[in-house]
């Protein structure tokens, strides 16, 4: 929500209203008979686009009622100046806000599984960040763990199975739908990275 809107409101004066626009999107989706209940799973695309909607109303809703405030012959006529409208770029801002969340919290998951499993998972998780965060070829994480090279890479291979089904679980969760649905989402979120 706040990569949207502050992308959206830039520099405009809405900026400072972010965290109300953040709470106004809450109240609008938990409050009794709010935006959540008209939610349909079976509907193409998944949560992603109705959340992206919601959020657009509440930035809409704001912008109409700061100019209706401002509405007077002397208001200042740079009121929403620097709001952005591109909507396209707006939408693919939040896709990929939301891509990096569904990550994160995929992450999170996998450590919390290897914590439960034992220190072998750990090294795996740990050997990902290095992989991925660190941009670390194998042959160098082996060389740094004094591991064989071959070995590690069974190792890497079974990491990203971990984190795949980790991943499966989060999109599963956050985006309810048929079995091939949550795969399409998950190979979309993964990028199909090996």
């Amino acid at each position: 929500m706040r990569a949207y809107l502050g992308a959206r409101w830039g520099s405009s004066l809405l900026a400072q209203e972010t965290d109300d626009a953040v709470q106004e999107v809450f109240l609008r989706c938990f409050k009794p008979k709010g935006v959540l209940k008209r939610f349909d799973p079976d509907r193409p695309g998944g949560f992603r686009p109705f959340f992206f909607g919601v959020i657009r109303h509440v930035a809409l809703s704001f912008e109409r009622n700061r100019a209706r405030q401002h509405d007077r012959p002397t208001a200042d006529s740079s009121l929403l100046d620097g709001v952005n409208t591109d909507e396209e770029g707006l939408s693919t801002l939040l896709d990929r806000a939301w891509r990096q969340a569904m990550l994160k919290e995929a992450v999170e998951y996998q450590a919390e599984r290897a914590r439960d499993v034992g220190p072998e998972a750990l090294r795996r998780v740990e050997l990902l960040r290095l992989r991925f965060h660190e941009d670390l070829p194998i042959r160098e994480i082996a060389r740094r763990w004094n591991e064989d090279a071959a070995r590690l890479h069974y190792e890497y291979a079974k990491a990203r199975d971990e984190f795949r089904a980790a991943l499966h679980d989060v999109v599963a969760f956050h985006h309810p739908g048929s079995a091939d649905e949550v795969r399409r989402e998950c190979a979309r979120l993964f990028g199909n990275k090996r």
